[in-house]
């Protein structure tokens, strides 16, 4: 697993290669497979691979440009904020299950890019339009497809020792 986590990236440039539906069912059920707070499972799904909704949500955030040579994206929503046992707690629900989603699409070997879209409104409102969710919020655009090449943003060396610290902040 360490290798899926060292290995994945933002990937911004695809290939002209669909992705069968079956894979894009797995990534979801990678989200589902999320933590989320009191087993709450707030994080409801938007699988989008039709090239007209796709270039619409591109609209939704200056991020979203990425959507462009896309084959799919996943959209990570909340349904009902009102029915959950932790409100407070759904933000980092909604990042657990981008997150799973994002380590899926590198093991399947599927190029990944998160979208932030919460917590700022006119994008979860354009966002809720375009896919006409009537109730709760969008949280992240997944733009998916198989990578074209590596991207110039991947840093390979992350780790900062200077940021780790044993039992406490001196």
């Amino acid at each position: 697993m360490l290798d899926v986590i060292k290995n994945r990236r933002s990937v911004r440039k695809f290939k002209d290669e669909e992705i069968k539906k079956e894979l894009l069912l797995d990534l979801v059920e990678a989200g589902f497979m999320a933590p989320s707070a009191r087993a709450q499972q707030s994080s409801a799904f938007v699988i989008v691979d039709d090239k007209e909704v796709l270039n619409k949500l591109k609209e939704v955030s200056p991020g979203a440009h990425v959507l462009e040579g896309a084959k799919a994206a996943i959209v990570v929503f909340c349904l009902d904020v009102d029915k959950l046992l932790t409100k407070e707690m759904v933000l980092e629900d909604l990042g657990a299950t981008t997150q799973n989603i994002l380590l899926e699409a590198t093991s399947l070997g599927i190029g990944s890019c998160w979208i932030g879209i919460a917590p700022i409104a006119d994008r979860m409102k354009k966002a809720k339009e375009i896919l006409n969710i009537k109730n709760g919020f969008v949280f992240s655009i997944i733009a998916l497809g198989y990578p074209l090449e590596a991207d110039a943003f991947y840093q390979k060396d992350k780790i900062k020792k200077e940021l780790i610290y044993w039992n406490k902040v001196e």
